[in-house]
């Protein structure tokens, strides 16, 4: 099973709810489940909502798988790998975000823009990188670790 699948699933198992506030997602991750930074549960958050794992609507978050069907190992912790991924979207919208002058959540509402109207068949790292480059930003500096993860998957 893929553990973005575990760490998405996780705070709606221990919700109970079908869907949750963006706020109480970030905080299960970062403060229940001490597993990642709050910061690394935002870039969590966009990675899931990115890969199609998780959808938002009016600032509530839903699955768009039945997490109830999901057995979470006792003692899972995401790793490292997992982290490192959702660092590189992280620093890649935090880059755009000051190379362009724009707000973060305005970058991060041009990426999954961007990547709904390619029907998401790219990836997260995909699309910030070609707004990156739409917005005038040297994307160079991310190209050899996009091009990384693509070839990982």
């Amino acid at each position: 099973m893929d553990e973005l699948v575990y760490v998405v699933a996780a705070p709606f198992k221990r919700s109970g709810a079908a869907s949750i506030s963006v706020r109480d997602f970030d905080f299960s991750l970062s403060f229940d489940l001490k597993w990642i930074s709050p910061q690394q549960a935002s870039a969590l958050r966009e990675l899931a909502t990115g890969s199609g794992l998780l959808s938002e609507e009016a600032g509530l978050l839903s699955p768009t798988f039945d997490p109830s069907t999901i057995t979470i190992p006792r003692d899972f912790h995401p790793s490292g790998d997992l982290l490192k991924k959702t660092l590189l979207i992280d620093k890649m919208l935090q880059y755009i975000a000051v190379c362009s002058n724009l707000e973060l959540r305005e970058i991060v509402a041009k990426v999954n823009q961007f990547q709904e109207q390619l029907s998401e068949m790219i990836d997260l790292e995909v699309a910030a990188f070609l707004v990156g480059k739409e917005l005038g930003c040297n994307m160079d500096v991310f190209y050899e670790q996009v091009q990384q993860k693509l070839s990982t998957g």
